[in-house]
């Protein structure tokens, strides 16, 4: 199913790979002008020579603490119009609570929340303006958790609780806010656990029987088409909400 974005711009971060790329590439078939925000300039450049609508490129470091202002007044000055937010952008570390790290918990917690927060702070004038949406990329792991993902599991939790509170704010001036929890999705997190070793395999093995819906890995465009829906007119009366992507994993 495709959507009318034509003539809507549309943030993306986190664009450079997997779940992003994929938001990104779905917005754009479908008409938006997407701005791809990562750190990893050249891979947004790659991206961006294939998307149509004459795509904006911004190198930002979601890391930093001030990665969220330098990405705001990027986004700003390449469009001062911005329809829809989608908050991908995201880091994990693989640490029980006798290992956490405050170095590895900060970075998790900056990039998948404090920054997430203030970017969208910063850009809901714009947002409000244009009666515009925000789409949160969170995780079945803030339901249950996962062994090892105290960090991760904690920040989405913290994405989801955002997602509510934000939805009564930013409800009043138009701006409807949603998040996406993704299930077993074989790209982007455990991509990377794949390529730092994690045997892909095993891990299905290890899940299988908590997949009710065919048994299957999840798609990076089975996340993208449901960003899409909740960005699109069809979910305008859709706020505050959480929805699960996930083949009904059990969990």
């Amino acid at each position: 199913m495709t959507y009318d974005f034509s003539g809507k711009t549309a943030v993306v971060t986190g664009a450079s790979r997997g779940l992003g790329a994929a938001i990104a590439r779905t917005l754009a078939e479908d008409g938006a002008r997407v701005i791809l925000l990562a750190r990893s300039l050249e891979k947004l450049e790659q991206l961006a020579a294939k998307l149509p609508n004459d795509p904006i490129v911004i190198e930002a470091d979601l890391s930093n603490p001030k990665g969220w202002e330098m990405a705001s007044n990027s986004i700003l000055e390449a469009s001062p119009t911005i329809d829809i937010l989608v908050n991908n952008a995201g880091t994990n570390t693989h640490e029980p609570l006798k290992n956490v790290s405050e170095s590895r918990l900060d970075k998790v917690l900056m990039v998948n929340v404090r920054n997430l927060i203030m970017l969208s702070h910063a850009l809901t004038p714009a947002l409000t303006q244009a009666r515009g949406n925000i789409v949160n990329i969170s995780s079945v792991s803030a339901f249950s958790g996962m062994v090892g993902q105290i960090a991760y599991s904690t920040s989405k939790g913290a994405v989801n609780a955002f997602t509510r509170n934000a939805s009564l704010d930013l409800g009043r001036v138009g701006v409807r806010i949603n998040a996406i929890a993704p299930g077993l999705i074989d790209d982007g997190m455990w991509k990377a656990a794949f390529d730092a070793g994690v045997d892909r395999e095993k891990t299905f093995a290890n899940m299988r029987d908590q997949l009710p819906l065919e048994g299957r890995w999840g798609a990076a465009q089975d996340i993208a088409d449901a960003v899409a829906w909740l960005a699109s007119d069809k979910a305008n009366y859709v706020t505050g909400q959480v929805i699960r992507v996930d083949g009904g994993i059990i969990i």
